[in-house]
């Protein structure tokens, strides 16, 4: 299962986006990746892309097994994900779907 969702990062929130993304993909990526197993995650990726309006957006991008759950509230990581959000980004988007997803074989 491929799912998304697409953010628009909050004015003045750029610099606060981009070191919460390197905090996850450095410092803390085991304690971000440990979640994965409550959530039925197998992998995340986001994407930043400036749009024609100056405004900068997030695409994240996720692949799970059936049935996916959200982050537990509980874990430390996760609450600080969920102020970090809530802080920066503006959810512009119901979950989508990956329509194609193509791959060369290694």
């Amino acid at each position: 299962m491929h799912f998304s969702k697409l953010f628009r990062v909050k004015a003045g929130k750029l610099e606060r986006v981009l070191a919460w993304m390197e905090t996850l993909a450095t410092g803390r990526r085991e304690e971000a990746i440990a979640t994965f197993n409550y959530e039925n995650v197998t992998r995340e990726v986001v994407t930043l892309f400036e749009g024609e309006d100056g405004s900068y957006y997030l695409i994240g991008l996720n692949e799970a097994r059936e049935p996916y759950r959200t982050g537990d509230p509980d874990v430390q990581i996760n609450q600080e994900h969920a102020a970090f959000k809530k802080e920066c980004l503006d959810p512009i988007s119901k979950k989508g779907r990956v329509l194609l997803d193509l791959r060369a074989d290694e």
